[in-house]
């Protein structure tokens, strides 16, 4: 059971590019876009650590910067996160 203060792994994709230094202000974070054919392009963001507050922060940055938000997944550590899935299918 997780609770809302409590760090947590999140893996955030969206449509479009993102510049690195427009997410720099949050910590770091991996940055990997992909063609994904009618979608365009899709970016990942991945190696977020933080609680909910903080996350809801960043999906509000993003929204902010007119980006369309495609998914945002929790990973569990020791499981494999949606980008290696992803990774793996290709």
């Amino acid at each position: 059971m997780s609770h809302l203060d409590q760090k947590a792994n999140y893996v955030i994709k969206i449509q479009g590019c993102i510049d690195e230094n427009l997410v720099d202000w949050y910590g770091p974070v991996n940055i990997a876009a992909t063609a994904a054919g009618g979608e365009g392009v899709v970016t990942t963001l991945s190696g977020i650590i933080t609680d909910q507050a903080g996350l809801v922060g960043l999906i509000r940055h993003l929204h902010g910067l007119g980006l369309a938000l495609l998914s945002v997944e929790r990973v569990v550590p020791g499981s494999a996160s949606l980008h290696e899935q992803t990774r793996q299918e290709e």
